[in-house]
């Protein structure tokens, strides 16, 4: 259905308050929601508002607080607070910090889930620094490559990079596919690709509710990747992962100003003739456009944005509207 942004806005922030959060709060947790629905990414969108929400209705709360702060690092001790506001708050501290040292790292512990790095990535990156996000994905959802049994998690990954027509943004799982389109399709009835992931026999499914393991994206490579950011998500930011997962999440996020080794002017103009290059590589028969990462997501955005509407599933809404 088609629907004002500001409604669907409205709506969300109105829930929020209903269970206790500040305006300032609902904001801060709205923003993701709704900017994943605004690049087109709707596993990632308005959908996860409804699961995330009766979580934060059943369970008591907590308070993040800060237990190391250095200049150049801090961290965060998630005492199970909201993904969103801890995130909101961990990126513009390392934004702060990096300013004056160059680079920065914020770590956290105990938080629950916010939906993509690449959100937060972004925010660096739209103020004119490199951030590098990372995420523990909560618990064992993939298969490391050879086994039939979820050990790992998905373990996203975020970076941002500043660029002056739109920001450089990368955002993805290390599995084949984010496990919130499993849980997208369990719930409107749908079928995935047997690509995705594995039943218990070890088999490729199109049934979600037959999954029990998603895969790693590129084979052996993903999983490698997907192990690496489990430790750095993981034990070095005081998070249970595999199966001792506590079923909360570790973070890590990292800011760089693009400025250290070279001037703001060189770095822009070195990175617009690299996008450019790529962009205007010679083409395979059938293919239209080269995309940059956060390219299409930046056009769904703008779109949306000047018509002030966006496409959301009928059945969403009135989930939302019934919570």
């Amino acid at each position: 259905m088609r629907i004002q942004i500001e409604k669907v806005e409205n709506l969300l922030k109105k829930k929020l308050k209903k269970i206790g959060f500040t305006a300032q709060e609902a904001k801060a947790i709205t923003f993701e929601y709704i900017l994943g629905e605004l690049k087109g990414k709707s596993s990632h969108g308005v959908f996860g508002f409804i699961r995330a929400y009766k979580r934060l209705k059943q369970q008591k709360r907590g308070h993040f607080k800060i237990l190391k702060d250095k200049p150049a690092y801090a961290f965060i001790q998630g005492n199970r607070d909201v993904g969103q506001i801890v995130a909101y708050h961990a990126i513009n501290l390392a934004i702060k910090k990096a300013r004056k040292t160059g680079i920065a790292m914020v770590g956290g512990d105990n938080i629950h889930a916010f939906l993509r790095p690449g959100t937060w990535a972004e925010v660096a990156a739209r103020k004119e620094m490199i951030g590098l996000c990372f995420n523990y994905g909560g618990g064992p959802l993939m298969a490391p490559t050879g086994a039939r049994e979820a050990i790992l998690s998905t373990n996203p990954i975020g970076i941002g990079i500043p660029n002056k027509e739109y920001p450089f943004v990368i955002d993805m799982a290390v599995s084949s596919r984010a496990f919130y389109h499993i849980r997208m399709a369990k719930t409107l009835g749908t079928k995935i690709r047997k690509d995705w992931g594995i039943d218990k026999n070890g088999n490729p499914t199109t049934d979600p509710n037959k999954l029990i393991a998603v895969l790693p994206f590129g084979g052996y490579k993903g999983y490698i990747l997907g192990l690496a950011l489990e430790i750095l998500t993981g034990p070095l930011v005081r998070t249970k992962v595999g199966k001792s997962t506590k079923g909360v999440r570790g973070f890590l996020f990292i800011v760089i100003n693009p400025c250290l080794f070279s001037s703001k002017k060189d770095f822009e103009r070195d990175v617009k003739k690299l996008i450019k290059d790529v962009k205007g590589a010679k083409r395979i028969k059938g293919v239209k456009e080269i995309r940059i990462p956060g390219e299409v997501a930046y056009r769904n955005e703008k779109k949306k944005i000047s018509s002030g509407y966006m496409e959301i599933d009928k059945s969403i809404i009135e989930s939302i509207e019934k919570l």
